[in-house]
């Protein structure tokens, strides 16, 4: 029976009267539930599948095995005139167990393995990611004094260490910070730029602040390089370069001017 279940034919399924003893023949009524207000269950099936409005207990006063109602509920309350008892399913036992072993009994597995195709890719599987839509943040602890507490977001690590001891190689802290290592000899940070990029576009730029702030450091597509502060290096030292019509002010011993008329 489809979403019955099945109920009496045991030994705790009795007809009763007032004094706990059988009653053989007893007739009873089902409802759905103890309370004064709860409703009598009249859709009801035998086990040959004749439909039934009452119980009848046989000869001995035991309930014969009977059909629920189409809804699946697993008790009802039955009173044979003494009040109302609770009847439970004979076979929640057996359906509990059958329940258990079935590979996926909620579906759960089914709608994990879609969401993961969708969003964290299985092996060989790829991420679609709709415009204007992110594929997947991450949020970090709040900040104490301007620092995070360096916990790594994503980490590459092999599974040992490498002959010079390392373990950790490209890793994103919690603190934003972004650590290219490569594991092995090869180019550990490659920025590349659109073909039709101008010239005057920008490759990297590097901003003293978080948003809307001047770039301190900036790379062109066509490769210069513009610093706001100093410059210093091996090859350069502390020699400065002006150009104009007018020779700089506090010049000192190294600094190029190139005079030009305006």
């Amino acid at each position: 029976m489809a979403d019955r279940n099945l109920f009496g034919g045991t030994p705790a399924d009795v007809a009763e009267n007032e004094a706990g003893v059988r009653v053989a023949g007893g007739v009873g009524l089902v409802w759905e539930g103890p309370e004064d207000t709860a409703e009598q269950m009249t859709d009801l099936v035998d086990v040959t599948g004749t439909p039934i409005t009452q119980l009848v207990a046989d000869e001995r006063g035991v309930l014969a095995p009977f059909w629920g109602p189409p809804d699946g509920r697993e008790a009802l309350w039955v009173d044979f005139g003494v009040g109302r008892m609770k009847l439970t399913s004979c076979t929640i036992g057996e359906r509990l167990k059958a329940h258990l072993e079935q590979f996926d009994p909620h579906s759960s597995k089914q709608y994990t393995d879609e969401q993961l195709t969708g969003y964290i890719p299985r092996r060989g599987a790829r991420i679609n990611t709709p415009a204007g839509e992110k594929w997947v943040a991450f949020q970090v602890p709040d900040l104490v004094d301007d620092r995070g507490d360096e916990g790594l977001v994503l980490a590459l690590e092999t599974a040992g260490s490498t002959p010079s001891g390392a373990r950790l190689f490209t890793r994103l802290y919690n603190t934003g910070a972004l650590h290219v290592e490569p594991n092995g000899a090869h180019v550990p940070l490659v920025i590349g730029q659109w073909e039709k990029a101008s010239p005057n576009d920008t490759a990297l730029s590097i901003s003293k602040g978080r948003t809307n702030t001047p770039s301190v450091f900036r790379v062109r597509a066509d490769g210069r390089i513009e610093a706001a502060g100093a410059v210093s290096a091996p090859n350069i030292g502390t020699a400065r370069l002006f150009s104009g019509p007018v020779a700089p002010t506090n010049p000192k011993v190294g600094d190029v001017w190139v005079q030009y008329v305006a």
